[in-house]
């Protein structure tokens, strides 16, 4: 009997033992499936938010397309008309300045008569221009479709810019034809509409011909027209009669797997699609997904822990073992996570034991206070402060104990006290203390370093400051000459000179305020407005050299170019403006005269990081190595006379325009033997 219910006993422990098992196993396998389905459906609605906001995306630049063609068709009809009455009568130019045809958009807008030729034109076309081989010309010789055809972009041989050509063939009365009115539309117009798009890295928006062939194509920044598609899904799709629609494909063209709406455009040849990079759509859903599994492993785990710690309830001894050895790594690992936590702080912490001695520093503090020869465990709070206080800036307010405990306990956010310490230079920090009711922690000193706020703020109120003088200088001299004008009678002369002085000084408010705005602008927007190009700067040195009007008596900047052209991938008109700041003051501050000079040139091609360097070099007054270092202050002028004028913002709005292009700013000088400033730009 004995040996018999010892064998039940452990028939049903190991009965036991394989249900809780087998219970925990199907948990394990319905979370995990439940996981699953959880990442099924996240990616699901992943990509039907995407679908729906790219139907939305390709609904408007439909539209956006829609209207253009649309007010080129209107042009094109109306010229047409117009031809038919008057022939060669048309004057073109004039109906571009009356604005009749929108310069802005069309490229050109001209008149290709019956045999081929380029026979009007709203700009000058010179010589004879034969178009009889051009595909938009020849696709209206033969019959009149009256549809409006849209080609591939191509070069025009009139306007020399990449067009889409839109024509309409011109029929007489009598059905005989006349020749083609064709108007050329810049694809950059749409791309720089799909620029606003945002549609990521790797987003697409596109303009495609029912041909495969794109008229219009925007990757990220990179801009592309007449790519091929001939293997692209949406045209199997337009094929079998669908609208619009939506699909997931790699690109036939680049070969990144993106998801496609595409959308046909209403009574012409075209279809505009978007796409997005599957990788960049699936960011957030991936990071979710991870999360989520992380989720169901911690889940998982505690399945199993549980199985576990059933199993091991059967035995006591194993079970409160295993228990005691995971309180202890758990309560190791709070630990070790808070030592790093302090450790690795950027502000500084000092907690006090129950008896209000220091308990802990951790480094930041060390490193705030450059007190790491003085061994601070086991100060009382009082002797602490004190010492702290010697660290103090002699005029600062120094810590108060009873204040800072007082606000300790309100609790309120903000309740911290400002002083500036002595060290490793001047610092500023905030100090707040909050109160502890855990037994070996009674207090917690929280240090927090604000010195680059402190100057930031400090150097907002110089610069108010020193604009408000600026500016107060010529308004000054506007308000007194103008009192002076209103109430007394002066002779003519005397009125023109009172005059003049006033033009003079809104002159320069008008310069200060415009350049005070172009900093403010360039600073607000980080170069979002600048449109690069590649610039070639033989061409932008040259035109600057020509068009540059030097002082009277002065001769133009001297030009000294390297053999082969450069080109440097730029804002052509905020690089023409940092030019001509530095050239403006290469003529005022060499007021002796002497040459100017303007050199182009390029680092050695073994250079890692080629470099092309434009110099402007005087021989002026030159400047010591103390007004070097502050040329590009705000409102800062080495001639503090004045009689050299400007506002001193000149060369801080070229370091901003330099700094957005990625270049360098190096300036070269001595007093009385003239000034070299290098402009260096990525080649």
């Amino acid at each position: 009997m004995l040996f018999s219910s010892l064998n039940i006993r452990t028939d049903k422990h190991i009965h036991t033992i394989a249900l809780v098992w087998l219970v925990s196993c199907l948990l394990l396998v319905a979370a995990w499936v439940h996981v699953e389905d959880l990442v099924k459906d996240g990616r699901a609605h992943e990509i039907a938010g995407a679908q729906r906001d790219m139907a939305n995306i390709t609904r408007v630049t439909q539209e956006h397309t829609n209207r253009t063609l649309r007010s080129a068709d209107q042009v094109i009809r109306f010229i047409q008309s117009r031809y038919l009455e008057i022939g060669n009568r048309l004057n073109l130019t004039e109906l571009t300045q009356k604005g009749v045809i929108d310069s802005e958009i069309f490229n050109q807008v001209g008149i290709i008569d019956a045999k081929g030729i380029y026979v009007l034109s709203n700009l000058p076309v010179s010589g004879t221009m034969d178009l009889s081989d051009r595909e938009h010309f020849k696709v209206h010789v033969a019959v009149d479709t009256g549809e409006l055809f849209i080609s591939k972009p191509l070069l025009g041989r009139a306007s020399g810019k990449w067009s889409v050509q839109l024509t309409r063939r011109i029929t007489r009365a009598n059905g005989e034809f006349a020749g083609v009115v064709v108007v050329s539309i810049d694809p950059g117009y749409f791309t720089r509409f799909y620029n606003e798009l945002n549609l990521g890295s790797e987003g697409l928006a596109a303009l495609y011909g029912l041909d495969r062939i794109a008229r219009a194509r925007k990757v990220g920044t990179k801009e592309e027209f007449g790519t091929n598609a001939t293997n692209a899904k949406m045209f199997e799709l337009i094929d079998q009669g669908t609208e619009s629609g939506a699909y997931v494909q790699k690109s036939v063209v680049d070969g990144v797997e993106r998801i496609y709406h595409f959308r046909r455009v209403p009574q012409y040849q075209l279809v505009v699609t978007v796409g997005v990079d599957m990788k960049d759509l699936l960011t957030n859903q991936k990071r979710a997904e991870l999360a989520l599994r992380q989720q169901v492993g911690f889940v998982i785990l505690l399945i199993i822990a549980l199985a576990i710690a059933l199993t091991r309830h059967l035995n006591q001894l194993r079970r409160d073992t295993r228990q005691r050895q995971k309180a202890e790594l758990l309560i190791q690992e709070r630990t070790e996570q808070l030592n790093a936590i302090f450790a690795l702080s950027p502000d500084g912490f000092i907690t006090f034991d129950r008896e209000h001695r220091v308990k802990y520093v951790n480094p930041a503090f060390s490193r705030m206070t450059a007190q790491a020869d003085k061994v601070l465990e086991g100060l009382d709070e009082r002797d602490f402060f004190a010492w702290f206080a010697g660290r103090c800036n002699t005029g600062s307010d120094l810590p108060d104990l009873a204040a800072l405990r007082a606000k300790g306990a309100s609790g309120k956010a903000g309740a911290m006290q400002s002083v500036e310490i002595t060290g490793d230079g001047k610092r500023v920090l905030k100090i707040g203390l909050r109160l502890s009711e855990s037994g070996p922690v009674s207090q917690v000193l929280y240090f927090r370093d604000v010195t680059h706020e402190t100057e930031v703020d400090q150097m907002k109120s110089e610069f108010l400051s020193t604009a408000a003088h600026e500016l107060r200088t010529p308004m000054a001299s506007i308000m007194g000459f103008s009192e002076v004008l209103l109430h007394q009678e002066l002779e003519v002369d005397a009125q023109r000179e009172f005059l003049g002085i006033i033009y003079k000084q809104s002159t320069l408010m008008a310069k200060i305020l415009n350049e005070l705005l172009d900093l403010a602008r360039i600073e607000s927007r980080r170069g979002k407005d600048f449109r690069y190009s590649q610039v070639c700067l033989h061409d932008l040195a040259a035109d600057l050299a020509k068009s540059f009007i030097p002082p009277q008596g002065r001769s133009p900047p001297e030009l000294i170019l390297p053999q082969e052209k450069v080109y440097v991938l730029a804002d052509s008109g905020k690089l023409r403006q940092a030019i001509l700041n530095v050239l403006s003051n290469a003529y005022k501050y060499s007021p002796n005269g002497g040459p100017v000079v303007l050199e182009v040139d390029t680092r050695s091609q073994a250079d890692p990081t080629p470099l092309i360097c434009i110099r402007i070099s005087d021989r002026g007054i030159g400047m010591t190595p103390e007004q070097q270092a502050r040329v590009f202050e705000r409102f800062y002028r080495a001639d503090t006379s004045g009689k050299t004028s400007g506002t001193g913002l000149g060369m801080s709005i070229v370091k901003e325009i330099i700094d957005l292009h990625g270049g360098e700013l190096a300036i070269d000088s001595n007093i009385g033997t003239g000034t070299r400033v290098c402009i260096s730009l990525p080649g």
